[in-house]
């Protein structure tokens, strides 16, 4: 757990400095990231603190922020973000991840495929939640070390690559210096920044 404080530490350190294009694209977008950034956060020390039940819940709010995040700046135009403004935008969620995947080429569907149901699950109380209460001894929380590690893990991965967005869209050298150290203390391989 503390090496994945001192990693979201030094992406904010990195992150608080940087200059973002004032463009509406880059404004959402960024929205999406800094909301993926606070829930980064949250399940960190919600983990910290062995609410394992909430910290899991948010797993798929940062995904779906990442993804949100990606397509408003990759995909979206006025129109999508007028709609936005106006809280009447739409799209189907499967969507979001098609058009990222046309227009980027990365490999969001196989990611939700995998995922999806299981964050749903935690997120909306389901079986993925409930049989993690529950004990021979009691009802409580019951996460094996192999669950807390993986949202864990989860969470350090799609906060990298949130911090690595902000990063690119901003030109800073010195932020994606910051974000590339933390990928290699994480053991991920090169992020393309």
């Amino acid at each position: 757990m503390e090496k994945s404080k001192k990693n979201l530490l030094q992406l904010e350190e990195a992150l608080n400095h940087i200059e973002l294009p004032r463009t509406e694209k880059v404004m959402v977008a960024s929205s999406y990231y800094s909301i993926c950034m606070e829930h980064y956060r949250s399940i960190l020390t919600l983990l910290e603190l062995q609410l394992y039940s909430s910290a899991s819940a948010l797993l798929r709010c940062l995904f779906e922020s990442y993804v949100k995040g990606m397509w408003f700046y990759y995909c979206s135009d006025a129109k999508d973000i007028d709609r936005l403004r106006k809280d009447s935008f739409k799209k189907p969620f499967r969507a979001l991840v098609s058009e990222i995947e046309k227009e980027k080429g990365n490999d969001l569907s196989t990611a939700k495929k995998i995922l999806w149901e299981t964050l749903n699950g935690l997120t909306h109380s389901g079986a993925e939640q409930v049989s993690r209460r529950i004990s021979d001894e009691m009802i409580g929380s019951n996460f094996d070390k192999l669950f807390i590690e993986d949202v864990k893990n989860f969470t350090n991965s799609y906060g990298l690559l949130v911090a690595g967005e902000l990063a690119l869209i901003s030109e800073d050298r010195k932020a994606q210096t910051a974000v590339l150290e933390v990928q290699r203390a994480l053991g991920f391989s090169t992020l393309d920044l």
